[in-house]
């Protein structure tokens, strides 16, 4: 799923979804989301007409073209409408457009599945009732006011009961290990199932010499599950650092579409001169990236600058891991997934093990738009999230101390490649 950063203290730990209903608005403030009648015109199809929208609102609104390096996608506009000629379902130009879209190079930008609407509703809804007014309600009845069928609630309910989320094992006496699938939102239940065995297993594992958090595989989803849980349990009362990160904006125009905009709105500034001084002199790869500096001042117009989190203690030292840790990662952490591999780092927790990660954990919840003649989903990365690193690839990615590739790696934590190198190391430090 998309991205669930935690950015300000109070909140960006959201990233959020719905219901099956429409959810109640109490404020002043209200968008509306008229469509230009050009994106219905007769004079091509409905496929075409929806195509130009998306790449309008991309053109317009998309963050990360220079990051990525890929400006050439829009020069290439003509030829990917072209392969919309023959389609004749919603279904053919749903698969042709993620194809297209993944030339981004970017899995925050797509056309939301089916499952993946129900995940958003499920967290807006719940957003929304644990912290009224930090929901852009207007978006959320325009996107997602359409009731989802009992019986597909009832299908992905099923499912994702059959899956535990969290697993927990002793890989010997002296090696605890957790293996967390996805950060799941706090507040419901299947959270609330984490939280408990969590809790069981930190108090009885505490003394063990080595804890292992396995994040291999984890793309995101809400970053609370490690910022305000996990690592406050296992770091108990020791201060933390969370990096500064800095959330930059193409366009004011775009907020409409942000489902946290009512949250965020007052952090969002408008950029002054000092502040893109200011960037280049605390963001050491910007000092030697001129061009990239120079794409930043041309291109983005709004900031919200992110101190970071402090930590609470409100755990106390109850769960407080007192051995060493390890963090198993691979190419799919992502997203919020990423942002606990930043910590992790950031901290010096311990050694990480595994694989480059996927990154992309900077930020709050894709900016969402709906076609206007297939009604589907369009998200996508409006912000370029920056952090105090010393290259961009430090910024947005998490290098492992210790390389282990995947094919050296197993789902049993026994035949595990990365588990093997905890157990060897550990054995070094006796």
């Amino acid at each position: 799923m998309k991205k669930y950063k935690k950015i300000l203290p109070f909140a960006i730990a959201l990233i959020i979804g719905l219901s099956l209903s429409f959810i109640l608005r109490d404020r002043k403030e209200h968008f509306d989301y008229e469509i230009d009648p050009k994106y219905y015109s007769k004079t091509q199809s409905p496929f075409e007409n929806d195509f130009d929208y998306a790449f309008d609102t991309l053109e317009n609104y998309y963050a990360l073209f220079y990051r990525n390096g890929t400006y050439d996608f829009l020069e290439n506009r003509d030829e990917y409408k072209k392969e919309l000629k023959n389609l004749r379902t919603d279904k053919e130009f749903f698969d042709k457009m993620n194809k297209i879209l993944r030339d981004l190079d970017d899995d925050h930008t797509n056309l939301l599945d089916i499952e993946e609407v129900y995940d958003m509703k499920g967290t807006f809804v719940l957003s929304n009732k644990e912290e009224k007014g930090e929901v852009n309600v207007d978006l959320i009845n325009y996107l997602f006011g359409a009731k989802i069928s009992s019986l597909i609630d009832k299908i992905f309910r099923q499912a994702r009961a059959a899956t535990k989320n969290l697993i927990t094992q002793d890989i010997n006496k002296d090696i605890a290990y957790l293996k967390i699938r996805a950060m799941i939102d706090p507040g419901t239940a299947d959270f609330e199932e984490d939280l408990d065995l969590l809790k069981t297993y930190l108090k009885k594992s505490k003394n063990k010499k080595a804890l292992i958090i396995d994040l291999r595989g984890n793309g995101g989803g809400n970053s609370a599950y490690t910022d305000t849980y996990l690592y406050p349990m296992i770091l108990g009362k020791r201060k933390f650092k969370d990096s500064h990160e800095y959330i930059l904006f193409r366009s004011d125009e775009v907020f409409k579409y942000d489902p946290q905009y009512p949250e965020l709105k007052d952090s969002i500034k408008k950029i002054k001169e000092s502040d893109f001084k200011y960037l280049e002199d605390n963001i050491p790869f910007l000092k030697k990236d001129k061009e990239m500096m120079d794409n930043i001042r041309k291109n983005y117009t709004y900031i919200i600058f992110n101190p970071g989190l402090e930590n609470a203690g409100e755990f106390g030292d109850e769960y407080k891991f007192n051995g060493n840790l390890y963090l198993l990662i691979d190419e799919d952490v992502y997203s919020s997934g990423q942002i606990a591999a930043h910590f992790f780092r950031d901290n010096k927790l311990g050694t990480i093990i595994g694989e480059k990660t996927g990154g992309d954990g900077i930020g709050t919840t894709p900016a969402m738009v709906k076609l206007p003649n297939t009604k589907y989903i369009l998200r996508f990365s409006h912000e370029l999230g920056l952090r105090e690193t010393k290259s961009m690839e430090e910024s947005t990615y998490t290098i492992p101390d210790i390389e282990i590739s995947k094919k050296d790696q197993s789902e049993i934590p026994s035949n595990d490649g990365c588990v093997k190198k905890v157990i060897e190391i550990e054995a070094q430090k006796n």
